[in-house]
């Protein structure tokens, strides 16, 4: 039975065998869109919706672009899936349509598609007809240049809006984004300067507009602010009220001193948002009622608002869009368009058309974005995502064939909230045909959009070992293969079962991963490695060029480096901060970026706490990792169901890498708290190791058990083990624990999770890190932190490290810091030379503009004087050397020795490079090692006093320099016999002769006889001569152009070398006519 209730959108109901009656409730209607698109119209819209969402470290500035017009219905391909859309409309009186555009309904799904649906108020044709009523100021925000923003309400030029700062923010033609690139002050940023008086005279209010609020948004800020100031708006004194938006902690219309809000729910970010705020006079006269909506949807009221819109009676002379009333909070990152303020508040049907625009385009947009893969060839469960990437819209799902692909939805209750929804496949056994199924993604957003996708997928059957080959080998993929640094993960296994060999075009790589780099100064290695992927029969290879990346200069640590947090009771507390040492101390500190972070989280809770920072064995590379939580916005630490930490990489400690969120812990962590990381040679790996408890009932997320220290190994921070327990000391609790390694023993440092006084930290040892039973380690010091600081108070988040060489508080001892969490103590600092003392001297810390007296946990590590001056940005000078060099005196009988090059820096550490030797005519380039280079001088020196020159050549900033060095070059005992003799003897003058000199062992050619080396001196007519032997044999050309005429003798002196030696005799006598 299907009943049409109308022509243009049609509701169908319709009966299963056991009901056969109309449906009673909302939940059996079921809407089926029959309406096809007329031929030749396109089914695509006009233009793309704009994609400013970007995961990366920094979010890009994207310019938005046009969107679809409203109410334009569609059917259209994507990926080989369908995109179905639905709105259903209220009816009161029967079918509206807006004037001006095509009527959207149901038109453009496929016929007899079916959506379930909810029934929503929707905007009426008369609403939409009067949303120019009262519209006083209307900023479309679509420039593209210039910082004039035209006002295009009924106050008109006149009330135009300026752009402040414009270099700091895009204009879109869709928007303004502001300060994209970066982190500024309410002062300091890209802002609009909104008219005076903007609310002169209301007594009823609306604004309303789009945002779009960029991942990277943090801290204390306004979107947009109303102001009335007794004196400058810059200054902080003489507010007389203000009305105002932000998205801190919870987005918020604060009026004065009233919030319109939901607690700690915050608008989504990096999705365009349509916000709505109406202000109306009580009956009373004397209060309003505010209603707050998001996508046209009531988000928050308060009935008893006592600032009126105009403020006062003064008017408002403080009027901003993306800065605050208060210049110490931050300037807003993200997108506003369309910004509109009415003298009246609108109804709920015109919200409903003023936020369409935006829903209606935003819905189809996470549909379109919807990307699940390799669909046509699916082997893995399929993660289902219940937020859209592009606008925020809620996204249910449902399978065609639970058989192929069953939907398993978490429960609905918050413990679960962050649960994801898997497609749980059934892959059909091998031999089988492969099964197909089809995934819907029921998308919705606002009051009434709701748009379907139907995916096809395509489940694969178990595979034969050709299949397995075949799909191990194109998921194998290596890491930063261009610039190695330390030994890389090579694969032994394939995920679906075949095994992995390596092999390498060069030994510094060795067929298990391990790598040798090329020494500082030499060149980068080029190599390629060949995995071969086997499984029975079935064998293929593939290849990948890699590059290895020569090792860094050594420095000696004159500095220290440390990443913390501030805390959780701040706004922009709980991200990364960094400070660096005043002077070789890790006592004194400044901050860096004057209290604000240096990085803010983009993923997961955006919260960034404990941060963690290992430097590589070969010193080029640091690996930050830090906890995924966000307790300010969350209100608690308890609620966080994350198994997930957050990844960063740098080489300088001033650039980063984007952010990685990578899952860790198991499926059943209800956290992943203070990760922290550690080279163990032992494996030639990291071990990273994080604090969780286990969720007694996983499926509802409840129940944490005891706190307990797991573990997993990595070589590169991008793949990990499984993990594994690594302290469970149940029914106890342990956290937070740090480790360093001295001598042959591993010394670990953890807090014993008591509960607030009654914690404290304590220290173990072993020879074996990764022994996971706990009663193999030896106890060291059970309460460091109340025996070495303030007794019966709470210590956790400890870090312990050696001081650096020179250390002017701790000379020859390590630091232990303790972060005193109850009272607000923060960190508390100790050292002591011995590692195992049970109790250490407590010392004064003292931080200078790093945003809190006392960081909250986080990590120290020692850094090189240039590192300190790279990060603080001072340049750093390049490196005078010298260059000293030295000749081995030959030995007895030896034909040639050994000359040594000795180049040193004038900061005393590390050359690198290389050195090119030089005697005469002969040279040789050599590579330096540990400060030296060396090389073999040629057999075929003359005998007698000879220099040899070492130029070094420089390297990055180390510069050039050069030495010589005089040494004998020794004559043997052995005769030679010389002939030199010229044909003809006679010449006119201006000619030349042509000498041939012969040197040659005496008494005959001997068997086995060296041929002499070494030069002839050949003197004739004055001119003095010397030329190396060839051979045994010299051709020397006489000039006669300076002689006068007349009989000239020749003259020859061999040199001598090692073993032969010298002689000099009168040879033929020229004429010259």
């Amino acid at each position: 039975m299907v009943g049409i209730q109308d022509p243009d959108t049609c509701v169908i109901w319709t009966n299963t065998p056991s009901s056969r009656r109309p449906p009673t409730t909302d939940s059996e209607v079921t809407l089926a869109c029959a309406a096809l698109v007329p031929s030749g119209r396109s089914t695509g819209p006009d233009h793309a919706w704009p994609r400013h969402a970007d995961h990366s470290f920094r979010a890009s500035p994207l310019r938005a672009r046009g969107r679809p017009r409203p109410g334009q219905g569609r059917a259209s391909r994507v990926h080989g899936d369908r995109i179905k859309e639905n709105r259903l409309r209220s009816r009161q009186q029967g079918s509206r349509r807006r004037p001006g555009r095509t009527g959207r309904g149901v038109a453009g799904l496929a016929l007899g598609a079916l959506l379930s649906v909810s029934l929503a108020a929707t905007p009426s044709q008369a609403a939409e007809e009067q949303l120019d009523e009262g519209l006083v100021h209307h900023f479309a925000l679509d420039e593209t240049s210039g910082t004039t923003l035209v006002n295009s309400g009924s106050a008109g030029p006149a009330a135009n809006a300026t752009l402040v700062h414009p270099e700091k923010a895009t204009l879109t033609g869709d928007g303004v984004r502001f300060n994209p690139d970066s982190y500024e002050s309410a002062l300091d940023g890209a802002y609009v300067a909104l008219p005076d008086d903007i609310t002169a005279g209301m007594s009823n209010l609306t604004v309303d507009y789009d945002v779009w609020i960029d991942p990277a948004n943090v801290g204390e800020h306004q979107m947009w602010s109303f102001g009335a100031k007794s004196g400058s708006c810059d200054a902080d004194t003489g507010a007389q009220g203000s009305i105002f938006a932000s998205n801190t902690q919870r987005f918020r219309i604060a009026v004065g001193s009233a919030n319109l809000q939901q607690n700690r729910v915050r608008m989504p970010e990096g999705a365009w948002t349509h916000v709505t705020y109406t202000q109306s006079l009580n009956a009373n006269g004397a209060s309003w009622t505010g209603r707050l909506y998001l996508d046209g949807v009531l988000h928050a009221t308060a009935t008893n608002l006592t600032t009126p819109p105009s403020l006062n009676a003064a008017g408002t002379n403080c009027n901003f869009l993306a800065r605050s009333q208060t210049s110490g909070h931050y300037s807003f990152r993200g997108t506003i368009r369309d910004f509109r303020v009415y003298d009246r508040a609108v109804s709920l049907d015109e919200t409903l058309a003023l936020a369409e625009r935006t829903v209606s385009d935003g819905v189809r947009a996470d549909a379109e974005a919807i990307d699940l893969g390799l669909t046509s060839a699916i082997v893995r469960d399929i993660v289902l995502p219940k937020v859209g990437s592009v606008a925020g819209s809620a996204i249910t799902w449902t399978s065609s064939d639970p058989s192929v692909v069953e939907v398993r939805t978490p429960p609905a209750l918050p413990s679960a909230r962050k649960v994801a929804v898997i497609g749980k496949i059934t892959r059909p056994a091998r031999g089988r045909p492969d099964a197909t199924a089809t995934l819907t993604a029921t998308v919705r957003k606002g009051a009434q959009e709701v748009t379907t996708r139907e995916i096809p997928i395509v489940v694969k059957a178990e595979f034969d070992d050709a299949q397995a080959v075949d799909r191990d080998a194109s998921d194998l993929t290596l890491h930063a293969a261009d610039h190695v640094r330390g030994n890389i993960d090579l694969p032994a296994t394939g995920e679906f079962g075949s095994a992995i060999t390596w092999k390498s075009t060069t030994d510094l790589i060795t067929p298990t991963g391990e790598v040798t780099r090329p020494a500082f100064g030499r060149a980068d290695v080029d190599a390629v490695l060949t995995a071969t992927i086997t499984k029975g029969s079935a064998s293929k290879t593939k290849s990948f060029p890699v590059t290895i990346t020569a090792m860094p200069r050594s420095e000696e640590y004159e500095r220290y480096f440390m990443g913390y947090f501030k805390g959780e009771g701040i706004a922009d507390g709980e991200q990364i901060m960094f400070a660096t040492s005043n002077g070789n101390t890790a006592l004194d500190w400044t901050g860096l970026t004057g209290g604000r972070p240096s990085l803010i989280s983009q993923l997961g809770d955006q919260g960034l706490r404990d941060p963690h920072i290992v430097r590589s064995p070969d010193g080029d590379t640091f690996y930050m990792i830090a906890t995924d939580l966000n307790w300010y916005d969350q209100g608690g630490y308890a609620i966080n169901d994350t198994q997930y930490i957050e990844v960063f990489e740098s080489h300088d400690l001033v650039h980063w890498t984007p952010q990685r969120h990578v899952k860790i812990a198991p499926d059943n962590a209800g956290n992943a708290f203070a990760p922290e990381s550690l080279w163990v040679d032992e494996i030639g790996a990291y071990a990273v190791f994080w604090a969780q408890s286990l969720w007694n009932d996983p499926v509802n997320r409840t129940g944490q058990g005891n706190a307990q220290m797991w573990y997993a190994t990595t070589r590169d921070f991008q793949t990990f083990s499984d993990p594994q327990v690594w302290q469970n000391p149940a029914p106890l609790s342990r956290i937070d624990t740090t480790a360093i390694r001295v001598g042959d023993y591993y010394y670990r440092v953890t807090k014993n999770e008591a509960g607030n006084q009654g914690s404290d930290i304590f220290s173990e040892k072993h020879t074996d890190f990764l022994d996971s039973d706990i009663d193999h380690w030896t106890l060291v010091a059970p309460a460091l932190g109340r025996t070495t600081w303030v007794a019966n108070q709470g210590y956790e988040g400890p870090i312990i490290f050696k001081a650096n060489p020179g250390d002017t508080s701790c000379p020859g001892q390590f630091y232990l810091w303790g972060d005193r969490y109850t009272n607000g103590g923060g960190y508390q600092a100790a050292c002591h030379e011995n590692i195992e003392a049970p109790t250490w001297n407590a010392k004064a810390l003292t931080m200078t503009n790093a945003g809190v007296a006392r960081p909250r946990h986080g990590t120290v590590i020692p850094i090189t004087l240039r590192e300190w001056n790279d990060i603080r940005g001072i340049p750093n000078s390049d490196v005078t050397t010298t260059t000293e060099v030295a000749v081995e005196p030959y030995a007895t009988g030896a034909q040639t020795t050994t000359a040594t090059a000795t180049v040193e820096a004038a900061d005393g550490f590390e050359t690198g490079g290389q050195v090119r030797f030089s005697v005469g005519s002969w040279s040789k380039l050599a590579h330096l090692k540990d400060g030296t280079a060396t090389v073999t001088l040629p057999a075929d020196l003359p005998a007698g006093a000879r220099t040899v020159k070492a130029e070094y050549l420089g390297f990055d900033y180390l510069k050039a320099s050069e030495g010589t060095a005089s040494f004998q070059v020794p004559s043997g005992q052995n005769a030679v016999k010389v002939k030199a003799k010229t044909a003809p003897a006679s010449v006119v003058r201006g000619n030349t002769f042509a000498l041939d000199v012969t040197v040659g062992p005496a008494g005959g050619q001997k068997k086995n006889a060296p041929t002499p080396t070494g030069e002839v001196t050949v003197t004739f007519g004055g001119t003095v001569q010397v030329v190396p032997l060839a051979d045994g044999e010299a051709v020397v050309t006489l000039r006669t152009a300076d002689l006068q005429r007349g009989v000239y003798p020749v003259h020859v002196a061999y040199s001598g070398n090692p073993t032969y030696r010298p002689h000099a005799a009168d040879y033929q006598k020229l004429t010259v006519r």
